[in-house]
Formats: structure tokens, C-alpha cells, sequence
């Protein structure tokens, strides 16, 4: 949804999106995401059911919006690398990819089962592969700086790829602090560092 943000009226708009949103994780991440109806989401986020359906026309767009944030956030820290006019250093990109987890591991409140279950819808309806491409391009556009060219693209994949698989494992493994996927994702990106030195 293209909202223009300059007006009062499209960051009311905006504003209301955000908060259909976040009122939707919460109820998914308290009851799953099956339990939870369309109109259970309008009630508690406070809108009608015209307005809920308006913004989210089916329950699987709420879900979206999850991969779809991670690479904004992803693009947005990268431009700030640009915009200062010197590129990111390799443990810049780890420090981002770090902070995507943290806050990956802070939208699933707590509840594992919902974020793998969301990993595992956008990937089946083929919006993960979207977001990995735009991903992948954002992060070997900033990596140009640090290895040649033809590897770029390689080191970016290989970055994004142990991103998922480090999330998904943690994801998968009960019991499991989200210390251990900090630790983790740190130690492994790092150690792809010593392939680019």
C-alpha cells in the first residue's frame, strides 16, 4: 500500500496500518496465528471491519509485511552507508545483520512457533524469494567496496544464507536463548570475514 506520508491524512493512514499490524503479532504470537480471525484484529486494534479489510484484504498480507520490513530496514541502514560516502565495512554488515535478528527475535515475542510459521508461509507463497533477492542486490551493492566485483554477489548470498539458516535453526530448537542465536550468527558471519581478508 503506497500511502503519502506528507499529509495528516496519509500518516493517519499509516499510522493505523501500523498499528492493524502490531496489534496482529501480538494476538498471533498469544493464540497462533489459525486461531486468530480477521475480525478478532479489527476489534482489538480498534477499526472497523470495512477499515481492516480495506488495508488487509486477506490474512496472509499481515504476514508479509514481516519480510517486507526486514528488507526496508535492510535498505535503509545500507543507504546510510552511501549517503556518508564511505561504503560499510565487513563487520558493519555483520553488526546489521545482527541487529535484524534482534529484532526478529523481538517480533516473535516469545513465540518461536509464529515466526517459523510466518518464515514458512511467505516462503511457500514466494514472497521470502522476493525479499532475498532484494536483499541479496542491497547487500552486494554495499559488499562491491570489499571484494571484487564477480564476488559480491556470491558473499552477499552466502551472507543472507547463513542469516536464514542460523535464524531458522534457532527458530526450530526449543529452549534454545535468543543469546545462543546472537553468539551464533556472530560467530558464523565472522567467520566469513576471514574468507574475504
Amino acid at each position: 500500500m503506497d500511502v503519502n506520508t506528507n499529509t495528516l491524512h496519509g500518516r493517519r493512514k499509516q499510522q493505523t496500518r501500523r498499528e492493524i499490524i502490531r496489534t496482529a503479532f501480538e494476538l498471533f504470537g498469544r493464540h497462533g496465528y489459525e486461531a486468530v480471525s480477521m475480525d478478532s484484529v479489527a476489534e482489538a486494534a480498534g477499526v472497523s471491519r470495512a477499515t481492516m479489510f480495506n488495508y488487509f484484504p486477506q490474512k496472509e498480507l499481515i504476514l508479509r509485511e514481516i519480510a517486507e520490513a526486514r528488507v526496508e530496514k535492510l535498505k535503509t541502514i545500507l543507504e546510510e552507508f552511501t549517503a556518508s560516502g564511505k561504503g560499510p565495512r565487513f563487520e558493519d554488515i555483520v553488526e546489521l545483520i545482527l541487529r535484524l535478528s534482534e529484532e526478529n527475535a523481538r517480533i516473535s515475542g516469545g513465540s518461536k512457533k509464529l515466526l517459523l510459521e510466518v518464515i514458512f508461509r511467505q516462503a511457500s507463497q514466494g514472497v521470502l524469494l522476493v525479499a532475498r533477492a532484494e536483499a541479496v542486490e542491497a547487500l552486494t551493492a554495499a559488499l562491491r567496496g570489499l571484494v571484487r566485483k564477480k564476488k559480491a554477489q556470491l558473499l552477499a548470498e552466502t551472507v543472507f544464507a547463513v542469516y536464514m539458516a542460523t535464524m531458522l535453526e534457532w527458530l526450530m530448537r526449543e529452549g534454545v536463548p535468543q543469546k545462543w542465536l546472537m553468539e551464533t550468527m556472530r560467530e558464523r558471519l565472522l567467520v566469513l570475514r576471514e574468507g574475504v581478508a
